[in-house]
């Protein structure tokens, strides 16, 4: 009965893991934006334990931006997060390259969570993503 029951949750998993979902872009293990192909909507889903605790305490819909300003720094922060991806002295924790594009709709709910996404990292694990620091003189 035990294997029977086991089987039968074992077919369940493997049933919703062959969902028709492709991974648009996994900057790291830790989070994965995905697209349904028939109706274009996009989901970040973030694997970093501790994000959604920060997020749901950090962000308040009273102080939310436009989809232009996440926007505008999700394609700063996914460049600065590419080049270091590209980089063996950053290749610590950015091991994947992004591959979002400015000029898709990726609605309002992904482009907010990516942009916290990248808040996060920058200022809860205190691991820099773009150089904000001024230029050295010469």
């Amino acid at each position: 009965m035990k294997s029977v029951f086991g089987s039968m949750l074992t077919a369940i998993f493997l049933i919703g893991c062959t969902a028709s979902q492709s991974v648009l872009t996994p900057p790291s293990e830790n989070i994965i934006v995905s697209q349904d192909e028939e109706e274009e909507e996009y989901e970040v889903v973030v694997f970093d334990p501790g994000f959604e605790n920060w997020f749901a305490t950090t962000w308040n819909p009273a102080r939310d931006r436009s989809v232009d300003y996440y926007s505008y720094w999700n394609n700063l922060y996914a460049s600065a997060w590419n080049y270091k991806a590209t980089r063996p002295h950053y290749s610590q924790f950015f091991t994947n390259v992004i591959q979002y594009e400015p000029t898709i709709d990726y609605g309002i709910e992904v482009e907010r969570t990516l942009y916290y996404y990248f808040r996060w990292v920058d200022t809860k694990l205190g691991i820099p993503i773009l150089d904000t620091r001024p230029p050295r003189a010469i």
